[in-house]
């Protein structure tokens, strides 16, 4: 299981009793796991039970559920004279004849061509007849949701790899260098202090424990290694999915820390360069991981 990123949208349609079901499932990156929701009056009732189907799906994120229920069912129903139309037609024909002294009466077969005396009688759609199809509209609509959301965990995941790798090299050179800068600590130490007594007796004891408190305060082999590990970590999570924002948001705040206290120990001007590297990697990873589930 990869990871997936909280942006996805899905969209379906289903027929039932002469109507049409419209779903619309947007989400975008949130903390937690937010819903709001848009729906008929009909569905109002249902409204827990369509947020629980769609959290079983989607774990993490704000998501925007839109259900919308179109056309009124023609077809299914029987024609049906309407009333209130034919009243309006009988008592129309009649002030024509008598303001323009027409004679003559409006007859069925006339009646009957006119626009809109006839309708189907059209019984309205009850939850429980209109759940079926609203169901497998959720459904349908969060499989496309999913899609999305694997599409563009594929596309973080390709992107995350390659500034890990980044981070992982810079570390690579610091370690390189690190060797070299304590030996120049050692000599620029031993420089001062033969300075500093002017050829005076030099107490060797005193310059080899200084050189040992200098080496063990350049010695950033614990960060070297907890920062390789953090990265280890962050690749196992990428290829395993499971509640991976949350993890990675973690381990970034401590390679943060790893990657910090490199710099404040090497006081190099080459490993600096290196860890505002790293500093600027670690940054755009934690934009990147905001949108992963």
């Amino acid at each position: 299981m990869a990871i997936m990123s909280m942006t996805g949208f899905g969209r379906s349609e289903v027929r039932v009793s002469g109507r049409t079901v419209i779903v619309e499932i947007r989400t975008v990156n949130h903390r937690f796991f937010e819903t709001s929701m848009r729906l008929p009056r009909l569905l109002a009732p249902a409204e827990q039970q369509i947020r629980e189907i769609v959290q079983a799906s989607i774990a993490r994120g704000r998501v925007s559920v839109t259900v919308d229920l179109e056309g009124n069912g023609e077809g299914d129903g029987a024609l049906v004279p309407d009333d209130a139309k034919i009243a309006g037609y009988v008592r129309l024909a009649k002030k024509i004849g008598s303001d323009h002294k027409v004679a003559g009466e409006l007859d069925i077969n006339t009646l009957l061509r006119l626009p809109d005396v006839l309708r189907r009688e059209t019984a309205e759609l009850t939850l429980e007849e209109a759940w079926p199809a609203v169901k497998k509209g959720i459904a349908k609509a969060l499989k496309g949701v999913l899609q999305m959301r694997r599409r563009e965990g594929r596309a973080l995941a390709t992107d995350l790899r390659k500034r890990l790798a980044s981070i992982r090299a810079s570390i690579a050179k610091v370690e390189k260098r690190m060797p070299l800068r304590v030996e120049e600590g050692r000599a620029e130490l031993r420089r001062r202090v033969e300075k500093a007594l002017a050829g005076a007796e030099i107490d060797e004891g005193r310059i080899v424990n200084e050189i040992a408190i200098l080496s063990d305060r350049l010695d950033v082999t614990e960060e070297v290694v907890r920062g390789r590990s953090h990265l280890d970590q962050f690749l196992r999570i990428i290829r395993e999915g499971e509640g991976a924002g949350r993890k990675m948001n973690f381990l970034l705040q401590e390679l943060q820390r790893e990657v910090n206290t490199i710099g404040s120990k090497a006081n190099d001007a080459s490993v600096a360069r290196d860890v505002v590297s790293m500093k600027e990697e670690v940054e755009k990873l934690r934009e990147q991981v905001q949108n992963v589930e």
